[in-house]
């Protein structure tokens, strides 16, 4: 069998990218969305404005196969799509996807766009705008994220927080403080979190305060801002924490205390290598290495 010359398989490759062009006029959908995905190996020009072209499908479906497909080609024009749909699109579906998408790409351009969408009335919408903003990290829209976390959807608070805590800024630490009373768990915890990360002194006693929350995560999280914060308040509540009824709060409290270098918390370690759970015994007993009393008989103890 001849094997084909070079020119006939471009040929042939063309002829199947045509073709894959005109069905993305087809009344089908299904075929659309076919086709959009058969030209996604394809860099050529041709095939990407069309695509872009194609954008204004109303089909749902084939837009976000569009989309999908062109995220990854870093085309301007797909961003300034993207942020004309956030803005002008009555679905919410294509608003919160678009959101998400510019989030994706990370362009930021799409920051005054994305800020102004926290204010959408589709709590999608919100809630993506707010994960992509802290995808871009432009701390330009950290006032905004502030505001958003007195949102009324607990899911746009989360976010928001989270956002926050990858711009980690400094400010505005009253906002946080006041997270750390929200309703929902996931709130409080990410809170605490990004107070740990600015070791902001002045939420402190706030944290005390939570360390008794009904949710574990929020203990686990509070530890970790205290842990962060560190000086001489934050032994009497880790010791305290070493009688938390959840294991995992014991340990972490364990290993921060450890970091303490105080002499008043090897008692309370010592105590603790009795602990139930093998975890919380060992990091104990790695935290009292920290002392230099103990490393002959972590073995035989544990």
């Amino acid at each position: 069998m001849d094997k084909k010359t070079f020119s006939q398989k471009k040929e042939e490759e063309y002829e199947g990218v045509k073709e894959l062009l005109e069905d993305l006029n087809n009344s089908d959908w299904r075929i659309r969305v076919k086709a959009v995905y058969s030209l996604k190996k394809y860099d050529d020009p041709v095939v990407v404005d069309t695509l872009i072209n194609k954008l204004n499908d109303k089909n749902e479906n084939v837009w976000l196969s569009i989309v999908n497909v062109l995220k990854n080609k870093r085309d301007p024009r797909v961003v300034d799509f993207l942020i004309k749909t956030l803005s002008e699109d009555e679905r919410d579906e294509i608003r919160w996807h678009s959101a998400y998408f510019l989030g994706e790409i990370g362009d930021p351009k799409a920051v005054d766009s994305l800020i102004n969408s926290l204010n959408d009335p589709c709590v999608d919408v919100r809630v993506n705008a707010a994960k992509a903003l802290g995808k871009i990290g432009r701390k330009k829209a950290i006032p905004a994220l502030t505001k958003a976390l007195e949102d009324s959807e607990p899911l746009v608070r989360k976010e928001a927080i989270a956002a926050l805590n990858l711009l980690s800024p400094s400010k505005p630490i009253d906002a946080l403080v006041k997270s750390l009373s929200d309703k929902d768990r996931r709130v409080r915890s990410l809170a605490a979190i990004l107070i740990g990360k600015t070791k902001a002194q002045e939420a402190f006693d706030k944290l005390i305060g939570i360390l008794d929350d009904e949710d574990h995560i929020v203990r686990i999280s509070t530890i970790y801002a205290i842990d962060k914060i560190g000086g001489e308040q934050a032994i009497k509540p880790l010791i305290k924490a070493l009688k938390d009824p959840y294991w995992e709060v014991r340990s972490d409290a364990a290993t921060a205390l450890g970091k303490t270098g105080r002499d008043e918390v090897i008692v309370p370690l010592l105590e603790t290598l009795k602990d139930k759970n093998i975890y919380v015994r060992k990091s104990a007993a790695k935290a009292l290495e920290n002392f230099d009393i103990f490393k002959k008989q972590k073995q035989s103890i544990i």
